[in-house]
């Protein structure tokens, strides 16, 4: 058996292996009925829709050649800077606010593309920073700081 097109039989094989780790991992909890849904239903039923459209990717994978399939070099650089932004954002919500957080989630991302230029990273970050206050705080009430701390009291 030849992988004619390694992207789509790699993805595939990605979500398939998601997909049981989220399917499996949800089996320790309540599973419940479609009626009256117990913690483990949503993650396992999700899980195994995930898995299921993997394991057709992955196959397409197998059937299709393509002339763009070959699977590039992975980026850890890039990836890092993603991750880090993320993790900052996590650290910066509640002392910082979600303004700050977001602007700085936006900028540190943006340093992962090659194509970087600052007044898109503050355009971006002020469009994000109204977005997820009109559908986070206003739209669904959640408490979520929205200026730093020292200056909403």
């Amino acid at each position: 058996m030849k992988i004619r097109n390694e992207k789509d039989f790699w993805s595939g094989v990605m979500f398939v292996a998601f997909g049981l780790f989220f399917a499996l991992f949800a089996q320790k909890y309540d599973f419940g009925t479609a009626q009256r849904m117990g913690p483990a239903y949503f993650p396992t039923v999700l899980g195994g829709l995930l898995a299921f459209i993997g394991f057709v990717v992955a196959l397409t994978g197998l059937g299709r050649e393509s002339s763009d399939g070959k699977v590039e070099k992975f980026h850890f650089y890039e990836l890092a800077w993603v991750l880090g932004a993320v993790v900052v954002f996590g650290l910066l919500l509640r002392p910082a606010g979600v303004l700050i957080a977001m602007f700085a989630l936006v900028g540190i991302s943006s340093y992962a593309s090659h194509e970087f230029h600052w007044k898109e990273a503050v355009a971006l970050s002020i469009v994000m920073a109204i977005i997820t206050w009109v559908v986070f705080i206003y739209g669904l009430k959640l408490t979520i700081p929205v200026l730093p701390a020292f200056l909403e009291k």
